[in-house]
């Protein structure tokens, strides 16, 4: 096989890759539009990492607590979004202070935070105007 040849080749597994990509992504937003039914939906994501990221997508109810989540983790274009029960019921702006939820990957909650956080984003001392 040609130097051309294995370029050739390359082109084409990165072209697939990204075709994969693609679909995936479309699949993770349809999953997020059909939780939008459920309530304020975030989407937040895990520090980029070796083994790949974590995102995590929260439907928030108007109680304020989270009534669905589902996550999509791995390090390939063939990983799909499944649900986190452990999240379920949680208060949003509990999670989005830091919550720790017993038996979730470091990954996902560092995720979920990231969504919660998204909807009650943190508030600063001494910030603005106290007049």
């Amino acid at each position: 096989m040609g130097v051309g040849a294995i370029f050739i080749l390359l082109g084409v597994l990165w072209l697939l890759q990204l075709v994969l990509a693609y679909q995936q992504a479309q699949r993770f937003m349809q999953r997020a539009r059909a939780l939008r039914r459920q309530g304020r939906v975030a989407i937040g994501a895990s520090r980029r990492q070796l083994r790949g990221r974590a995102y995590v997508t929260l439907a928030v109810g108007p109680d304020d607590r989270v009534a669905a989540a589902e996550a999509l983790r791995g390090i390939t274009v063939f990983a799909n979004a499944r649900p986190v029960p452990a999240l379920l019921g949680l208060s949003a702006a509990e999670l989005a202070a830091g919550a720790r939820v017993a038996g979730l990957p470091p990954r996902v909650l560092a995720a979920a935070q990231s969504a919660a956080a998204t909807i009650h984003p943190p508030v600063r001392e001494g910030v603005g105007s106290s007049g």
